[in-house]
C-alpha cells in the first residue's frame, strides 16, 4: 500500500503549492485548519491531520479540497469505506473539480467488493474530458472486472467450506496444506513463536504433519528437525507417494537468491538433509514449487523476469533439472501469476493471478495441458471461491472431489485450513491410486523396489517411485487410460501388471495390492501381463514393446540367464489350432528379443496351447487369464 500513498501524495502536491486564493474556500479559519492538516499529513501524523481536515469542513461545508484530503488520508490507513464516503461528498460538491478522482474511487470500491459502485465511478471517469490513454486502458480493464464480478455474484458456484478440524487448526496460523494421494497424510505450514528466529516479529514458519485416522485428523506434530529450522520453511509440494518434498526457504547460507527451492527425500524413517536445487534457483526470488506425479516436471514461481511468473523445469536423464522456462503468455501476464499446483492427473494446473480478469486482486484459475503440450486458456474458478480479496494456494485432492485452502476470514481469526467439495466443472481428471507393500517372495521380508507406471498408448511414463524401507508404496493412476505397471529390483525377476482404466472418468476404488518379487533363480516363472496380440493372431501389438524392453533389460543385466518364452491359450477352438497359435506367439516374442541383440542361444520358445490353464475357462475373466505369455528361467 505504501506505493499508493506515494502516488496519492504526488497527485496532491499541487494543492500544497496553491496560494490560499486558489483554494475553493475563502474562510480564513478553514484555510488555517487545512494548512495545519497538510503539515500533519506531511509528517505522517494521521490523527492530527484528520482532526484538522474535519475542522476545516465544519468551518466551510463546501471546502472540496478538505474532503479530498480526508479521502486520501483514510485510503492510506486502509479505511476504504470512509475514504469513499469523502470522495462521494467531493463529487456532490463538484464532480468536475478533478475527474480523475472517479478513477481512484473506482479502485477503492473494487478493493472492498462494491462492484456496482466501482462500475459507476469508472464510467463517470471515462465520460470526463481528462482521460489519458494509459488511464483509459486501466479503466476499461477495471470495467471488465466489475462486469465479470457482478455476473459471478449472480451465478455463484457451490461452496460450503468446513474446518479441517482441531487436530490441525489452532489459535496459531496454519496454511498451505498439501496431502498425499491417498489423503491419509497432510503436511502444512504453521506460524509460531521461536526464540532463535531471525524474523523481527519473533514468528517463524515450520512444517507440521497430521494423519487421518478413524475419520479425523490427529493432533499435528512438527515434521522433522532435518527440515524445520529457526528460519522460515514453507510453500511446499510433496510427491503423490509422500516420499519427496520440495519447499521454499529464504536467506540461507547456501542460497542463490532471497528465497530458494530445496529438496529432501524420505529415507530410513526420516527426511534427509535438504539440498538446494541449485540448477533451477536464481539470484532472484524462487518459490512455491509443485511437482508432477511422475516426479519429472516441477512448476514454481519466480521473479527472475522482473514480473512474478510461473516457470517449469524438467528432470533430465542425468538427474539434473533443465533450465527453467516461463509458461506461455496465455497463463503468465504482465501482473502477478503465482502459487501453481499441478494435480496428480499430470495435466490440470491451478494457479493464482492478478493479471487475468477476475474478482479483483489475486484470483484462482485452472488450465489443462493439451496432448500437443499447449495449455488451454485459464478459467476463473468462480465466486464465492474467489472474492474481492486475494485468493491463492488451492490444493485439490487426488480424487478431484475436495479442495483445501487457508483463510483468516471464515473464523475472523488467524489463518486456518478449510476444505470444500469442488464443483464438477472445475475438477481435474479422476485419479485413483495403487497402494501396498513389496516383499521377497521367499522370505516375506519387505524390500525397496522401483516402480514405473506407463501409458501403453503413448509410451509415456506417468509415474515412477520406490517402495520405502518397509516395502510400502503408493502410486497415482489417472483414469481413462490403459497402463502397464512394472516393479523391479536388482537380483529379482520383475513384476508386471495391466490396469485397463479406459473410459473410467469418475473416482474409482483404489487398488490395494501387495507384491511379492521372485529372486532370480532357476525354474521361476513370470507372467508377462503386457504382451498383447489381436484375437487369433500372433503379430505383436505395439503396446507390447514397452514390456518386451523391460525383459530385454533384465536379460542384459543378468548375462548368464537363459529363459524359455511360453505361450498359452484358452480352450476356445481346437486343440491343434491352440497349440500352433501358442507356439507362434512364443516364437514372435523370441524373434523380437533376438532382433534387439539378445543372443539366440539364451532364449527358446515353447507353446502349451490350453494345457496349463490358470483359471476356469467357463467365464470370460478366466479365459482372459489363460491367454497369456510367460517366461521361465531355465539357466543361470
Amino acid at each position: 500500500m505504501k506505493y499508493l500513498f506515494i502516488f496519492s501524495m504526488m497527485f496532491f502536491i499541487p494543492f500544497l503549492a496553491f496560494s490560499q486564493e486558489n483554494l475553493s474556500s475563502k474562510n480564513k479559519k478553514a484555510l488555517r485548519e487545512y494548512a495545519e492538516g497538510m503539515t500533519f499529513l506531511d509528517g505522517y501524523k494521521y490523527q492530527e491531520a484528520e482532526k484538522a481536515f474535519i475542522k476545516s469542513i465544519e468551518l466551510d461545508k463546501k471546502f472540496i479540497e478538505a474532503y479530498i484530503m480526508l479521502a486520501t488520508l483514510y485510503e492510506e490507513q486502509k479505511k476504504y469505506s470512509e475514504s469513499l464516503e469523502y470522495y462521494d461528498k467531493s463529487f456532490q460538491l463538484d464532480e468536475k473539480f478533478y475527474p480523475k478522482n472517479f478513477f481512484y474511487a473506482g479502485n477503492l470500491a473494487l478493493k472492498i467488493g462494491e462492484y456496482e459502485k466501482a462500475l459507476s465511478y469508472f464510467n463517470s471517469f471515462l465520460n470526463s474530458k481528462a482521460v489519458m490513454p494509459a488511464s483509459k486502458i486501466q479503466a476499461d480493464r477495471a470495467i471488465k472486472v466489475c462486469k465479470f464480478a457482478i455476473d459471478q455474484i449472480k451465478n455463484p458456484k457451490d461452496f460450503n467450506p468446513k474446518s479441517i478440524g482441531s487436530g490441525i487448526n489452532t489459535e496459531k496460523s496454519e496454511y498451505m496444506p498439501v496431502l498425499t494421494a491417498d489423503e491419509s497424510t497432510i503436511i502444512f505450514t504453521k506460524e509460531l513463536e521461536h526464540p532463535e528466529t531471525t524474523n523481527p516479529s519473533g514468528l517463524q514458519e515450520d512444517f507440521y504433519i497430521s494423519k487421518y485416522v478413524d475419520g479425523e485428523w490427529t493432533v499435528a506434530v512438527p515434521l522433522s528437525n532435518n527440515l524445520n529450522t529457526p528460519g522460515n520453511e514453507g510453500a511446499h509440494t510433496i510427491s503423490p507417494d509422500g516420499k519427496t518434498i520440495y519447499f521454499t526457504a529464504c536467506d540461507r547460507k547456501d542460497g542463490k537468491g532471497s528465497c530458494d527451492i530445496y529438496m529432501s527425500k524420505w529415507k530410513n524413517g526420516d527426511w534427509d538433509t535438504p539440498v538446494n536445487v541449485s540448477e533451477i534457483n536464481s539470484r532472484f526470488w524462487d518459490s512455491q514449487p509443485s511437482i508432477s506425479p511422475d516426479g519429472k516436471t516441477l512448476y514454481f514461481t519466480s521473479s527472475r523476469s522482473g514480473n512474478i511468473d510461473i516457470y517449469v523445469t524438467y528432470l533430465n536423464d542425468n538427474g539434473k533439472w533443465s533450465t527453467p522456462t516461463p509458461l506461455p503468455k496465455n497463463i503468465n501476464t504482465p501482473d502477478e501469476d503465482m502459487s501453481p499446483f499441478i494435480h496428480p492427473d499430470g495435466k490440470t494446473l491451478y494457479f493464482a493471478s492478478s493479471g487475468h480478469i477476475g474478482m479483483g486482486g489475486l484470483d484462482i484459475f485452472y488450465t489443462k495441458l493439451n496432448d500437443d503440450s499447449t495449455w488451454t486458456d485459464p478459467v476463473n474458478i468462480g465466486y464465492p471461491i474467489n472474492t474481492y480479496k486475494d485468493e491463492a494456494f488451492l490444493f485439490v485432492s487426488a480424487s478431484g472431489e475436495k479442495a483445501y485452502f487457508a483463510s483468516g476470514e471464515l473464523n475472523e481469526n488467524n489463518m486456518d485450513i478449510f476444505y470444500f467439495d469442488l464443483y464438477k466443472e472445475a475438477r481435474p481428471d479422476a485419479v485413483t491410486y495403487l497402494k501396498g507393500v513389496v516383499t521377497d517372495m521367499k522370505t516375506q521380508n519387505p524390500i525397496v523396489a522401483s516402480f514405473e507406471l506407463t501409458d501403453l498408448k503413448s509410451g509415456k511414463i506417468i509415474a515412477n517411485s520406490n517402495s520405502d524401507s518397509q516395502g510400502a508404496f503408493l502410486l497415482c493412476i489417472p483414469t481413462g487410460r490403459d497402463y502397464m505397471l512394472n516393479v523391479s529390483k536388482e537380483k529379482y525377476l520383475f513384476y508386471s501388471e495391466n490396469f485397463n482404466l479406459d473410459g473410467i472418468h469418475s473416482k474409482t476404488e483404489p487398488f490395494l495390492k501387495n507384491i511379492a518379487l521372485q529372486p532370480v533363480s532357476t525354474g521361476e516363472i513370470v507372467v508377462l501381463n503386457n504382451i498383447f496380440f489381436d484375437t487369433d493372431k500372433y503379430d505383436l501389438k505395439e503396446e507390447s514393446f514397452i514390456e518386451l524392453e523391460k525383459l530385454k533389460t533384465l536379460l542384459l543385466n543378468n548375462p548368464q540367464m537363459k529363459i524359455e518364452i511360453r505361450g498359452h491359450t484358452d480352450n476356445t477352438g481346437s486343440k491343434q489350432h491352440n497349440q500352433i497359435l501358442s507356439e507362434n506367439r512364443a516364437k514372435t516374442v523370441v524373434n523380437y528379443l533376438i532382433s534387439k541383440g539378445i543372443k539366440p542361444e539364451r532364449i527358446q520358445s515353447k507353446g502349451y496351447g490350453d494345457t496349463i490353464p490358470r483359471a476356469t475357462n467357463d467365464t470370460p475373466e478366466g479365459r482372459a487369464l489363460n491367454r497369456r505369455t510367460e517366461f521361465k528361467v531355465i539357466g543361470l
